[in-house]
């Protein structure tokens, strides 16, 4: 996520690579963003006194937590004695990691939102929550909601319902993912060449999401609808999918996601 973060901004403008500063204990990567012109260093002190050293007024960049949730308990202590000399803007995209927990760890100088992207701002189609801490100012968040703009749809939402929010929009990829594999699986069956069964559903679900897309003043069901011809194929299809319940699993299966987060979150 966090080379999507990158990536997807400086492809729309939005920022220039040497604008970006990356703390990456791994030297391999470190050495990958050195090739692309972005600055990288081993630790966090080392990575803000660059950044200190190329903002225009200090404390005028800020900080993507774009670290796996069990480690922010290794970053934590050095980012928080930093922020005590410049407080900063922080944006965390760890999954399950409350904006209050940031704030008690990092202590009065992490104004902190918490951001949570999917997989598809890699291509610059993603989707993206974010919640204000109580240390944000309101109107403070802006500068890191237009960061998240450039990689697809960014919306408002309670924190409370973040874990809701992954499992439909964290997780949908993969929902769809898996029905593109059975889809494959369906047409290969009826004597479709494998790399031609590919190549037609990636195709049809393409078409048919730009088509939700573009016509959104018509609802799922409208689509589906207009499909569907009384006793057709179409028709034939979805009764298999009543009678065995598939869209009531569909449900059930993000509840289920929604639940695992709040575990997860929990133990974290």
């Amino acid at each position: 996520m966090a080379s999507a973060i990158v990536h997807g901004s400086i492809d729309a403008g939005v920022m220039a690579a040497d604008r970006f500063v990356i703390v990456e204990a791994d030297a391999e990567k470190r050495d990958g963003w050195t090739r692309e012109g972005v600055a990288n260093f081993g630790g966090v002190r080392e990575g803000l006194a660059h950044l200190a050293s190329i903002e225009r007024h200090p404390g005028d960049g800020h900080i993507v937590l774009a670290v796996k949730p069990q480690m922010y308990g290794a970053v934590a202590p050095g980012l928080c004695e930093e922020l005590k000399r410049i407080p900063r803007r922080v944006c965390s995209i760890m999954a399950g990691v409350t904006t209050a927990r940031i704030e008690e760890s990092l202590g009065a100088g992490a104004h902190v939102v918490r951001v949570m992207p999917n997989t598809p701002a890699q291509i610059r189609m993603g989707t993206a929550a974010f919640a204000r801490g109580v240390s944000m100012p309101l109107g403070e968040e802006t500068q890191v909601v237009a960061l998240f703009a450039t990689l697809g749809k960014v919306v408002a939402l309670r924190e409370e319902l973040f874990d809701a929010f992954t499992a439909i929009a964290g997780s949908g990829p993969a929902y769809l993912f898996a029905l593109a594999e059975a889809m494959v699986a369906g047409a290969i069956k009826q004597g479709i060449e494998p790399t031609d069964a590919d190549a037609i559903v990636r195709s049809v679900l393409e078409g048919s999401a730009s088509l939700l897309a573009r016509h959104a003043h018509l609802a799922p069901g409208s689509h589906r609808a207009a499909v569907t011809s009384r006793g057709g194929t179409t028709a034939a299809a979805l009764q298999i999918w009543e009678e065995r319940g598939v869209m009531q699993s569909i449900a059930e299966a993000i509840d289920a996601a929604a639940a695992r987060g709040r575990e997860l979150s929990r133990q974290i």
